[in-house]
């Protein structure tokens, strides 16, 4: 091959090449979306990129109505349904289109001419209620004018939306030019009095304003001198001061033709938008993303149940110059959240009565834009049902007739327990500390202190309970019997514990027990003996105050001969200063 051959193959593999990479830039989506008959204009895409709702006269007859269309198990678009629910409000001569999806989903933003407007064209809105689109409802006199007010979009946050109003004025090729106009938000959750935005993005003719889910970019079509054709689209940056930034000729976008009614997935990679009558898409080059973003997707739920839960989710970032981002998640549970790329996220819920605090994490640092995340929250309940179930401690039968008692121990006052089958149901707060007591006839009784914690709402929560059969030689052990340290005189907090034993002996006369006090090996053997035989006589002289006859009690001390664990730890050393009664 000679160098001029050589050059021309060169030349035309660099042609191939630039065409191929064109191809992949921009491309229309084509049937079943587009349709060779009928136009599409003003694609809006969810945040999941799973469903578009789009503008298209496809009805017949110069009709503008909404469509959808859903992607399936193959990634790839179904053919477009009406949305009815929306399109019957409208007359024949009514015109209906610039759908903007919120990011959550849950809200469809649109304008029309419907009867009984404020002006020329309105903006409504619409909301998800799971199986299909509400009723249309209009906004206020702050949003709505005798103008001709389209084209709303709404920021992922909820708390702006941006939309045109006739200007009254007319390029020299007769088509209407319109000013971009944003509303605020306010604290009582109605939208405030609409702005004007300044220069740089008000210049002359701007049209279909659409701001991304960084709440900061705006892609906007407009006419201007550096631009290719008609409409060209343009985007500008919100800085930190509120101002914006000079816009940019989107060129990898803008051709002869009016290129319009951008809409970017949530992740920031993909544009669709409208040219020459049909539905486009294009892959944005990074010089283009000041921010890369990933959506999350998820349910929050019932730890327990699993049942969805409204409520509102606030993610903020360990980065001080991002701003926090506000979620609300409506009676079925579903949310999409949208962070950036490389970023960490502290996760909190609003307050909820019947529901302890969420606390999480959203780590993005190594997450990729093309991800799909999905993650469900799950709020743990503040109150749980737990069971107890009484046994033999030795052959673990079943135990019939179970006695429980829960007392909280803050209150003083006593839970309502329900018995059902020989299991007793009561209900408890976690992080509430309890007194809980079990007994049955022929059986010692059971007493613990308890508090159940977040732990417990993943376990099994019915509590097995052993009882010792009341025959010779059994020994139990008391709870909460406390003393002064080195001294023999009762805690006034003591008398509970003690008052079921009185309760136990009253109810079986012909026991006779043996009440008997151990010590740790702190100190002198003898003194500790002495100190022990001291405690045991405490509590027999307590009982004896009840009505219990002295002759059906001996008082033991045995000090610091027999301990239940080594003295290595004061763990252990607690655990073996105690008292404990056996039957004689």
């Amino acid at each position: 091959m000679n160098r001029l051959s050589s050059l021309l193959f060169l030349m035309v593999l660099c042609f191939y090449n630039t065409s191929v990479n064109f191809a992949q830039v921009r491309r229309s989506l084509g049937p079943p979306v587009n349709h060779p008959t009928f136009n599409e204009y003003a694609p809006s895409i969810s945040a999941n990129n799973k469903t578009m709702i789009f503008e298209t006269d496809r009805a017949g007859e110069g009709k503008w109505e909404l469509y959808y269309t859903t992607k399936n198990e193959k990634n790839r678009w179904t053919p477009p349904k009406p949305i009815v629910n929306i399109n019957k409000i409208g007359k024949d001569n009514d015109l209906i289109g610039g759908p903007s999806i919120s990011y959550d989903g849950k809200t469809l933003f649109f304008f029309a001419s419907f009867e009984g407007g404020q002006g020329d064209m309105d903006i409504y809105h619409s909301t998800w209620n799971g199986t299909d689109w509400s009723e249309p409802k209009t906004f206020g006199n702050n949003i709505n004018t005798k103008a001709y007010e389209g084209f709303p979009s709404v920021s992922a946050d909820g708390k702006s939306m941006y939309f045109i109003r006739d200007n009254f004025s007319k390029r020299k090729d007769k088509a209407l030019c319109y000013t971009i106009w944003v509303s605020k938000k306010q604290d009582d959750e109605t939208w405030g009095v609409a702005e004007k935005l300044p220069a740089p993005i008000n210049m002359d003719c701007e049209k279909a304003p659409r701001i991304m889910a960084d709440n900061r970019t705006l892609i906007f079509s407009s006419v201007r001198k550096d631009g290719v054709g008609g409409f060209d689209l343009y985007q500008s940056f919100q800085e930190d001061d509120g101002s914006w930034s000079t816009p940019i000729n989107l060129e990898y976008i803008n051709t002869e033709e009016d290129d319009q009614f951008a809409s970017v997935s949530a992740a920031g990679d993909l544009m669709y938008y409208h040219t020459a009558g049909d539905i486009y898409t294009v892959t944005i080059p990074d010089k283009y993303r000041k921010y890369k973003l990933v959506t999350v997707d998820g349910k929050v739920i019932d730890a327990i149940t699993k049942q969805p839960i409204a409520t509102k989710l606030t993610s903020k970032s360990s980065n001080p110059k991002e701003r926090a981002i506000n979620t609300v998640v409506d009676a079925n549970g579903l949310f999409s959240m949208i962070y950036r790329v490389g970023s960490k996220y502290d996760v909190t819920t609003s307050p909820l009565a019947d529901y302890l605090p969420y606390r999480g994490k959203m780590d993005m640092s190594t997450a990729k834009e093309t991800d799909n995340i999905e993650k469900n929250i799950e709020l743990i309940p503040k109150k749980l049902v737990f069971q107890f179930q009484l046994l033999d401690k030795d052959t673990k039968a079943i135990l019939k007739d179970p006695k429980v008692k829960v007392m909280d121990a803050e209150t003083k006052q006593l839970l309502e327990v329900k018995v059902d089958k020989d299991i007793a149901n009561v209900t408890l707060e976690i992080g509430k500390l309890y007194k809980f007591a079990a007994n049955t006839l022929g059986y010692s009784f059971f007493s613990r202190s308890f508090k159940p914690d977040t732990v417990d709402a993943f376990k099994d929560r019915l509590k097995k309970i052993p009882l010792a059969v009341l025959k010779k030689d059994v020994v139990v052990q008391l709870q909460d019997i406390t003393f002064e340290t080195g001294k023999a005189e009762l805690k006034p907090e003591s008398g509970e514990e003690l008052d079921r034993l009185v309760a136990l002996l009253d109810g079986n006369k012909t026991i006779k027990v043996e009440i008997s006090a151990h010590t740790d090996d702190v100190g002198n053997d003898d003194a500790n003996l002495k100190l022990s035989e001291k405690r045991a006589k405490a509590v027999v002289d307590y009982l004896t105050t009840k009505g219990i006859k002295a002759d059906r009690m001996i008082a033991k001390g045995y000090g610091e001969t027999q301990p239940l664990v080594p003295n290595d730890t004061d763990e252990n050393k607690a655990k073996n200063r105690r008292v404990q009664f056996k039957i004689n």
